[in-house]
């Protein structure tokens, strides 16, 4: 437990300091924050955070939808439930997760039938996971 505080003080004074803290960074430092058994996994937040714009961009560039509206209502439903990120049985972001997995789809399917590869897509389906 005190590990998680020092690394969740340790990640807001990183994000002061470099000024680059986003939406993203602190919700899926929430979820991070989670003990082990309350979380299916440990998101590498800047990562996975550069990996979502990277893909919204790769999709664009080929001329799919955006998917950055369903993303930040998916950010938005946890920062408004911020309280039950931890809790595996609360389903209230289920919707809008599954609303940015769909409009990823497409772009992915696309890929698929194209045989080219995409980091962000696994047989035709998106493989980054929302929250």
């Amino acid at each position: 437990m005190r590990a998680v505080v020092l690394t969740a003080g340790l990640l807001a004074v990183m994000g002061l300091i470099t000024g680059c803290s986003s939406k993203c960074d602190s919700v899926c430092g929430n979820a991070n924050s989670c003990e082990v058994d309350e979380r299916s996994v440990d998101v590498d937040c800047p990562e996975f955070c550069a990996d979502v714009e990277d893909f919204n961009a790769r999709a664009q560039a080929a001329e799919f939808e955006s998917c950055d509206a369903q993303f930040q209502a998916h950010l938005d439903c946890w920062e408004n439930n911020s309280s039950k990120i931890c809790d595996a049985e609360f389903a209230g972001c289920a919707e809008s997760a599954q609303a940015w997995v769909d409009c990823m789809t497409p772009y992915c399917e696309a890929v698929a039938a194209e045989t080219k590869t995409d980091p962000n897509c696994s047989d035709g389906a998106p493989t980054l996971a929302p929250f």
